[in-house]
Formats: C-alpha cells, structure tokens, sequence
C-alpha cells in the first residue's frame, strides 16, 4: 500500500522533471453501452425507418402544392412532373375571388371557434366535478360519456336533421356548433378530467380555507395550473370543427353558409373535377391549423405529456 501511494508523487515529481510526458498520467474513460441500449446497426435502421415514413407522411402535402401551382394543362401531363414548369397563382385567386373562399372560410371560423369555446367551458366544468365529487354513478356516467363518442356520426345524421328541421335552424351557426359540440365534448370531457386528477386537491382545500367557494377555487387556483390541458382540448375541439364535412353538407345547404370542407367538395362536378382549385383550397385550409399549432406547440406537447401519465 505504500509503494503504490507513493506512486503518483514519483510520476508527479518526473513530470515537474519533463522526464514523463504530462498525458500519460491522465485517467481512460472507457465508455460501456448499457444492456437495454441500441447497437449503432440498430440506431441507423431506426434512422432510415423514420425518414422512410416521414417521407410517406409528406408526399401528400407536397403533391397537393406543387398541383395547386400547375396550370391545367400541366397537371395531367404523363409522367407527371414534381416540380411545376410554370409557377402560377391563379388558382388561388379563382378560390378566393370567384367561388367565394373567403366566405367559407369566414363560417369556419365562427363555428370552429364558438365550438372550440362551447367545449372548453363544458368540458372544464364537467372534468372537475367528476375529478372532484366523488358522484354515485359517477364511474358509470364517466363510461356513459366515453360510450356517446363510439356512436358513428352517421347514425346521428337523421336525428340532427329532423330536430333542426323542427326547430327551424337549419343553415344557421348554432345548429352547426351545437352538432360539433356534442362530437368532441365527450373526450374533451375525459382530457380534462385527467389533467385536473393531477393536481393535487389540497390546493383547492387551501383556497377554501382562504374564503374561496368551490367555484372560486376552480377559477382561481385550479384553471389556471390546467392551462397546457385546456390548450390541448382547444387544438382538438377545433380540429374536429374544422374538418368535418358531413353534418355540414346536410345541415347547411345554402352556399353562403358553406363552410370550408364544403367549399373545397364543390369543385367536385358530375363531369369535371377543378383539381387545381380544390388543391389550392385544400392549402389554404390548412393554414389555420399550422398557425394555431406553431403558436401553442409549446402548451400541446406539455399538455399532452401529462395526459399521458394522468387519468
């Protein structure tokens, strides 16, 4: 034991001496891959598996640009071309100017966003009594909800129709809100339910105490911590409003209350398809989307990392 701690004085003192050279005496980190850790054969397949499928993932969107900037000449040319020969916009202005794009796009707007607000208010309200008050029945109402999104919208197609018709709303905003509301509440209902299980309710018995009602408490303390969980459930209520196309077509057949999916279908003819006008609608309608994703990327991801360990 006294040899070798006198080992690194000795090396130490020939290196003062420049008789050692000074990087032998430091330390080699052999680095050992863990057992569950991937071979780098595996990682590379991993790699070209995942650049495989998001080029299969993108195609579509990139075929769907490159056709709304085609002439239409160019876009039944065998073989096709991948890149358009000549750039042009007028397949845009058509949309927007002649086919009254802009006032589709206006009703898609109001109904994605009253039925994105609906939903929240609802939804927010119902996952925190259900999260809260432990109910009789509660469990089984909970399934109950769950059980109302299995119900295929076809089958409550004629039912919409038949108390719209009575109730004389047919082409108007509510009916259409109303229809939308009642898809996506159900799971809305059961996210919400979900995140507000994972904060702790001492919190709210905290605010209690400091002379909040329970729906003080639920405004002031609990909504607030909920935030990444109501911006997930607003991204999905509006996604479902925005693109649904079949209660919209039956629900409201005048052209100024078409909504943006309806728009698009109308370039669809009995003899002849505007290809390039309905790819140049099909962009513009997914603008909205990427904006409203780019702008709360941060909170959906949150949002949904805590729905996935919360429930």
């Amino acid at each position: 034991m006294s040899q070798t701690s006198h080992e690194p004085r000795a090396t130490s003192t020939a290196q003062s001496q420049g008789r050692v050279p000074s990087d032998t005496w430091r330390p080699v980190r052999v680095r050992r891959r863990a057992p569950d850790e991937p071979t780098r054969l595996v990682r590379a397949g991993q790699l070209l598996g995942l650049a495989a499928l998001t080029i299969f993932c993108l195609f579509p969107f990139a075929w769907i640009i490159a056709t709304s900037l085609k002439d239409l000449s160019e876009t039944f040319l065998i073989p096709p071309t991948w890149v358009p020969r000549h750039f042009t916009l007028d397949n845009f202005v058509k949309i927007w100017t002649i086919q009254a794009f802009g006032r589709y796009f206006f009703n898609s707007l109001i109904v994605s966003g009253c039925t994105t607000l609906l939903s929240i208010v609802l939804a927010s309200l119902a996952g925190y009594g259900f999260s809260r008050f432990r109910l009789p029945g509660g469990h089984a109402m909970m399934v109950a909800v769950l059980a109302a999104q299995m119900f295929p919208g076809i089958v409550l197609l004629i039912p919409y129709f038949t108390m719209a018709s009575r109730l004389q709303m047919l082409n108007t905003y509510p009916v259409l809100v109303v229809a939308y509301t009642s898809f996506s509440l159900p799971f809305c209902v059961w996210m919400m339910k979900g995140f507000f299980d994972g904060i702790p309710t001492e919190l709210d018995e905290a605010a209690v105490i400091d002379g909040c009602s329970a729906l003080g408490a639920f405004t002031r303390v609990v909504l607030p911590l909920s935030l990444p969980g109501l911006v997930a459930t607003a991204i999905f209520s509006f996604l479902v409003a925005w693109n649904e196309y079949l209660f919209a077509v039956v629900l409201a057949t005048r052209e100024s209350m078409y909504v943006v999916t309806v728009g698009i279908a109308s370039n669809i003819g009995q003899f002849r398809i505007q290809w390039n006008e309905l790819m140049a609608g099909a962009v513009l309608a997914t603008i909205p989307t990427i904006v409203l994703y780019a702008l709360l990327e941060r909170h959906l991801v949150r949002g949904l990392s805590a729905g996935a360990v919360k429930g």
